[in-house]
């Protein structure tokens, strides 16, 4: 069953689901930062499920 069915069914009966969730997280280095967002693109293509192309950034924040 795909996860648009699943919605539907749940939505039909009136179950509330989740809204999207933003993950923020910290790496060290740009090499971590950038297998750390292969690896979750990995785990949620597994999932059915994909990163924002254009949502899904690496940024650079500077400590003061």
């Amino acid at each position: 069953m795909s996860r648009e069915v699943q919605v539907r069914f749940c939505e039909r009966r009136g179950v509330r689901l989740p809204p999207p969730t933003l993950l923020i997280v910290h790496c060290d280095t740009e090499e971590q930062a950038l297998q750390l967002r292969s690896a979750i693109a990995g785990r949620l293509g597994s999932l059915g499920l994909e990163l924002h192309p254009v949502k899904t950034k690496i940024v650079y924040c500077s400590v003061s």
